[in-house]
């Protein structure tokens, strides 16, 4: 291994028509992807392809004019403009898909960028941070780190041996983080829904938002939780204190993203498993996770239960991410359930995120039989097993009275 002297030299080692990998969520080196958006210079006729997420890892690497491209699996609005000229390929595929896609034989990976903590008996661990990457450090191809300090030495995460790295830099800069917000009645109101589902001895699969963070303050008088899902967040910490969770098996997660606060205290956590996601999401293994219950957020479902967690007004917004992986695990469980949780409207009241029929050219994210309840802050539709006039009557009765008439009027026309 080779320690470089900057930033700026480990970029160098990229060469045109080299293909690069560098991690998204907590694991952004955002350091060197900072250097990479303000000098378009650097890296031409780089591809990156990156897991970076909406609402987290913000950065476009992509510089037309020096023919550097992009490859994503969740798309953002800032992307579109390069995406429309061609410096931008989007797949919009599931999490296991990603994985499978990222560790194919046929995907070429030039380098992968790790951002990790100091090593302790030559391994840097991954800290909050797998996802991908264990797939990825099994391949042939070459290793740059950027040792972190910010990045928490997890002795339940992955590491990687120092002599694994082909050259290394220092990096300072704080954590990626993710704050879910203030809670407001509607996502109260569907939390309280929710967690009147969930039974104690639940596993729970859960996304980032302010549904999932209003659950978890919901679920505190609950007893023996587990989580086995994609990502975990601040909200984890106080259910944790509260004597929810089990004792063994209690957190299996692929990504922790949070507040500094949140990184400090992982290595103190008990019961954490921080695993890649051919572990988290393989069905395999999914099939064994006790009572699994997926909760997930949608933009749209229609009156059958169809999910849409893609697109608006038929442009991509997101990707279908880990609800299709966990929404069928969890479907297929006698003890089990899938749950699809959304506001009845858009934040405006006027227009219905429950409807009728989608527009023509819309992604199905998740099939009708994937879905066991429906959630909005008017109640809980029960889909399990019923026909379409009562997934029809159900799901109606809990969209807002404002649109119950108009959806009814659509369905007799």
């Amino acid at each position: 291994m080779n320690t470089a002297a900057d930033i700026e030299q480990l970029i160098a080692h990229f060469q045109p028509g080299d293909t690069v990998f560098i991690p998204g969520s907590a694991g952004e080196p955002s350091e060197l992807t900072e250097m990479l958006v303000n000098n378009p210079d650097l890296a031409p006729g780089v591809t990156f392809i990156t897991s970076f997420v909406p609402g987290i890892n913000t950065r476009n690497l992509c510089n037309t004019e020096t023919k550097r491209k992009m490859a994503v699996f969740f798309m953002q609005s800032h992307f579109r403009k390069d995406y429309e000229k061609g410096g931008i390929k989007f797949r919009p595929i599931s999490f296991k898909q990603i994985q499978q896609y990222l560790c194919a034989a046929s995907t070429r990976i030039n380098w992968l960028v790790v951002q990790v903590a100091e090593a302790v008996d030559g391994r840097h661990s991954l800290g909050p941070h797998a996802e991908f990457l264990p797939g990825l450090i099994a391949r042939d191809c070459k290793i740059l780190g950027l040792i972190n300090p910010n990045t928490p030495n997890t002795p339940s995460a992955p590491s990687l041996a120092a002599s694994r790295l082909t050259a290394t830099a220092r990096s300072n800069t704080p954590l990626e983080s993710y704050d879910a917000g203030s809670s407001n009645a509607t996502s109260e109101a569907i939390a309280q829904h929710i967690a009147a589902l969930i039974p104690n001895g639940a596993t729970l699969q859960i996304g980032l938002g302010k549904i999932p963070s209003q659950l978890l303050a919901a679920l505190r008088d609950h007893r023996e939780l587990g989580f086995h899902t994609g990502m975990l967040s601040d909200s984890i910490l106080p259910l944790a204190s509260s004597g929810a969770l089990r004792e063994k098996n209690a957190l299996t997660t692929a990504v922790f993203v949070g507040s500094e606060n949140l990184y400090k205290q992982l290595p103190t956590l008990q019961s954490l498993n921080i695993a890649g996601a051919e572990f988290t999401h393989d069905p395999a293994v999914l099939v064994k996770v006790p009572k699994l219950h997926a909760i997930n957020s949608a933009l749209e479902v229609d009156v059958l239960g169809q999910v849409n967690a893609e697109t608006l007004n038929n442009k991509y917004v997101s990707a279908p991410g880990g609800l299709p992986d966990f929404a069928a695990a969890a479907s297929r469980q006698q003890d089990g359930l899938s749950i699809v949780a959304l506001p009845s409207t858009d934040p405006s009241g006027k227009h219905s995120r429950i409807t009728a029929k989608f527009r023509s050219g819309t992604p199905v994210s998740v099939p009708q039989f994937d879905v066991d309840y429906v959630v909005t802050e008017f109640g809980a539709a029960y889909l399990r097993g019923a026909t379409p006039s009562e997934r029809h009557e159900r799901i109606i009765a809990i969209a807002h009275p404002d649109h119950r008439e108009s959806l009814e009027s659509k369905l007799a026309e």
